[in-house]
């Protein structure tokens, strides 16, 4: 395996330590630091590696995306619908849930929204 493929593995890893060992703290500053230097190395990574010619970006791999980002929306989806089933139900006896709920709902609503407004916005553009 080459080097520059170990990188694009060793981001993400040493983010979530990273973020792990920030949380673990409870520095919330931290956190966000590392978030937006994380940020950044992924674009300067990423600009080296189209620099280099090691990005393809060709029919397939765009529809390979495509087919990826609509499962994870799906299974988001789903899960955010039995959390707000499991915590409408689990709220009535611990009041303490209520607002886990009232996030989870929230989350569903935005995500369908959103779905819904990039369904119509790129319905129009393309």
């Amino acid at each position: 395996m080459e080097r520059w493929r170990i990188i694009g593995y060793a981001i993400p890893a040493t983010t979530a330590s990273l973020l792990a060992v920030a949380l673990w703290m409870g520095n919330m500053a931290m956190a966000f630091g590392i978030l937006a230097v994380v940020i950044a190395l992924s674009f300067l990574y990423a600009d080296w590696l189209k620099k280099r010619g090691e990005i393809f970006s060709d029919e397939r791999t765009l529809r390979i995306e495509e087919m990826a980002s609509r499962r994870t929306l799906q299974a988001l989806v789903l899960a955010l619908a039995f959390a707000v089933v499991a915590l409408s139900i689990l709220s009535e006896n611990d009041p303490s849930l209520r607002s886990a709920y009232y996030l989870a709902i929230s989350l569903m609503v935005l995500t369908s929204v959103l779905k819904l407004y990039l369904k119509h916005h790129y319905a129009r553009v393309m």
